[in-house]
């Protein structure tokens, strides 16, 4: 009964509801005016959309995990799931250093969860190639170097941005004494106007010592996405391209779209940050995060169906001998 209830159909059919209200959701609310903060619940739908996406794909990856059936191998799809639940717990440190104490998110205590992300992420799709031993013809392998090369410029460029952010003078608290208060504003609570922090609730001492703690790490941590992306999208497009067409590599060319939406997701984050004084999260290029944590969970279903279906063929084969 509950394979039935998680059968690819059935999970695409929700993935493809959930992407389309979280759409809409920042469509319709993510634009504010100038000098206004983004309400609360708004912060908080997004959030959650985030959330149980990451909790229902990190099941199914679990999910595969557990089968002994599986054609691409459980380790693959446990890594992906360390990597989601480590993306999960991430979210949580990053909205509670951004709404709830006003901090700089950049230098949550969710860092350490977003390395975790992207090194099991990594080295589960490095894996997923290795065992299915992908193999692309020149022409394949030119459009992976040209995919590099771009990766490459995009990162150069997001890295001399951030050198330039950070030589720019701090904003001034005149430039944000009037935000809508019904979401705190993000960033120093030194450089916002005193009758604005006073209706910031104070972070915990433990929580101010992890901040000074992470604030030296936060250009390294930065540089560690940006070369991460880049492999990841290196990976991406060996993916789709050795799996292009094909009812078994629907799973593989799943996982590489996913990649790709975390790439534009990450890409604009940080070129937001360093670029916009003060910049709070919500914008609408932010939904590639929820697309692509969909696409993982539509992956590990369909694998799992591809299992199911596997296990009936050879059942059939032996019956019929």
């Amino acid at each position: 009964m509950k394979e039935n209830w998680l059968k690819s159909e059935i999970v695409t059919y929700w993935a493809v509801i959930w992407s389309i209200l979280s759409l809409g959701c920042y469509l319709t609310f993510s634009v504010v005016e100038p000098g206004a903060a983004r309400p609360l619940w708004f912060i908080l739908t997004t959030t959650g959309l985030e959330e149980i996406g990451l909790i229902v794909s990190g099941y199914l990856c679990l999910r595969n995990w557990r089968s002994d059936r599986i054609p691409s191998g459980r380790g693959v799809w446990l890594l992906l799931a360390i990597a989601i639940f480590a993306f999960f717990v991430g979210n949580l440190w990053f909205f509670g250093w951004e709404v709830l104490w006003g901090l700089n998110p950049a230098a949550s205590a969710g860092n350490p969860c977003f390395v975790v992300f992207y090194l099991m992420l990594i080295i589960g799709v490095r894996l997923a190639i290795l065992d299915r031993d992908v193999r692309l013809a020149r022409p394949q392998w030119a459009i992976v170097m040209g995919v590099t090369t771009f990766g490459l410029i995009v990162g150069c460029w997001l890295t001399t941005s951030s050198v330039r952010a950070t030589s720019l003078p701090p904003m001034t608290p005149m430039a944000i004494e009037q935000p809508q208060l019904a979401s705190p504003p993000t960033g120093d609570l030194s450089q916002i106007a005193p009758e604005v922090v006073k209706q910031i609730q104070s972070p915990p001492g433990w929580v101010s010592a992890i901040d000074r703690g992470m604030q030296p790490l936060v250009k390294s941590f930065n540089l560690f996405y940006v070369l991460c992306d880049l492999i990841l999208l290196v990976f991406a497009t060996i993916l789709f391209l050795g799996f292009w067409g094909g009812h078994l590599g629907a799973p593989w060319r799943k996982i590489a779209q996913g990649v790709l939406c975390f790439y534009i997701a990450d890409t604009w984050f940080a070129s937001a940050s360093d670029r916009v004084q003060g910049y709070q999260s919500g914008s609408i290029m932010e939904v590639f995060w929820i697309f692509g944590i969909v696409q993982f969970g539509i992956a590990a279903a369909l694998e799992f169906d591809n299992s199911i279906r596997a296990r009936r063929l050879a059942r059939r084969r032996t019956v019929n001998n």
